[in-house]
């Protein structure tokens, strides 16, 4: 009873453990089961059923095993252990010991890769097995001595015999290195009756607990080619998306810098046109004002019928247009001769207009005005400024 208990108590904890660990362990995706070989070795108790107390009946126990996981979550194991059996006459009440080798072969299921995934940080692994076995048992002297003093051992065996049995098993293991890993494991062979030399009616039970080491040869993952690929992928569409954005910023901050700049032309633009009719504004202004100064200070010589010589009533006009000249030196003059069509033929007429003209300029020039501010020209009589012809004997100095 005790012993059911214990085993009943071993595997609920095991069992929690694998699923506790199981789900806390997340699945690496960026590497991929590699098969591998292990070696194994374990220590421990032996546990023959039977109809003592349990201590009585437990005894050492030891197995080396080699395995193969082919698979994330299955795997085979080949063991050869043994060492000590025991068992418990019904008459005497006494215990007997004989020694045993077992050869094994087992198929693995690993719960928490098949629960959780593959994961090869993972910590605590729950796995369990079932498997097939061939027990040898050897040196069954004492069962043979009770047997000799009477005791009812219907299936003695002597010197040695071979037994087939079943196994079923669970275990955990921690990993404490990038190779090794530390395992606790319990199991059970059910085989002949005859195993322990007694007629029960039924099959003998041998229970192991088992503390170990395992030592793995070689990587236990690989890195993932589909998760490269993806990762690949997953790179390329990030780095077209970044490429991508990147143009649009570009695209975007060229937009923004044309428009930028078509507005700063265009108000330059307007600036310019305002500055450019702002300032002709002010010298169309300045040219009126000119223009009204000029034509203010603007002279008309009046000379007498045939006659180009200069009054002194016209010499007082001419002295106020020199002085106001040389006061004023960004003036010129242009002075004009001109003559009435009334009297005279056209050919006097026009040298006398010229006549006119030219003593005008050199009277404004012996009064202290330069001869490159006067422009000199006459029109004869072909052209008449004014209605009157006595009016049209004149020279016009204008300002300009």
């Amino acid at each position: 009873m005790n012993a059911k208990r214990l085993i009943s108590t071993l595997v609920a904890t095991v069992l929690f453990v694998g699923v506790v660990g199981a789900h806390q362990s997340k699945t690496d995706k960026s590497v991929e089961f590699r098969p591998h070989w292990y070696l194994q070795l374990q220590g421990g108790a032996a546990y023959t059923l039977g109809e003592s107390n349990f201590g009585d009946l437990v005894s050492p126990a030891a197995f080396l095993s080699a395995g193969y996981k082919f698979h994330p979550a299955w795997g085979v194991r080949v063991g050869l252990g043994g060492w000590q059996g025991k068992g418990c006459s019904v008459v005497a009440n006494s215990i007997y010991k004989f020694d045993f080798v077992q050869g094994n072969v087992d198929l693995m299921l690993d719960f928490s890769s098949l629960v959780g995934g593959f994961n090869h940080r993972r910590v605590c692994s729950v796995f369990a097995f079932a498997g097939l076995g061939i027990l040898g048992g050897v040196n069954n002297d004492e069962a043979v001595a009770l047997a000799d003093a009477g005791e009812p051992l219907s299936y003695l065996w002597r010197d040695s015999k071979c037994f087939v049995a079943g196994r079923l098993g669970l275990g955990v293991d921690f990993r404490v290195g990038e190779r090794v890993n530390l395992n606790i494991e319990a199991n059970s062979a059910f085989l002949s009756d005859r195993f322990n030399s007694k007629k029960a009616g039924n099959l003998d039970w041998q229970f192991n607990l088992l503390a170990g080491v395992s030592f793995r040869f070689g990587k236990n993952h690989r890195e993932s080619a589909v998760y490269a690929a993806e990762q690949a992928a997953a790179e390329a569409a990030a780095k077209a998306a970044a490429e991508k954005r990147a143009a649009e910023q570009k695209a975007e901050a060229e937009r923004v810098a044309a428009e930028k700049a078509a507005a700063e032309k265009a108000l330059a633009e307007k600036r310019a046109a305002e500055q450019a009719a702002a300032e002709r504004l002010l010298a169309e202004k300045a040219a009126a004002e000119r223009a009204a100064i000029a034509k203010e200070h603007s002279e008309n010589i009046f000379f007498r019928i045939g006659s180009a010589a200069i009054r002194k009533a016209e010499m007082k006009k001419l002295d106020a247009l020199v002085e106001w000249m040389k006061s004023n030196a960004d003036y010129r003059v242009d002075v004009v001769g001109y003559a009435d069509k009334e009297t005279g033929s056209a050919s006097v007429n026009n040298r006398l207009s010229a006549q006119r003209a030219e003593n005008v300029r050199k009277y404004m020039v012996k009064a202290g005005i330069e001869s490159d501010r006067i422009a000199v020209d006459h029109k004869g009589d072909t052209v008449q400024p004014f209605g009157v012809a006595s009016q049209n004997r004149v020279v016009i100095c204008t300002l300009e």
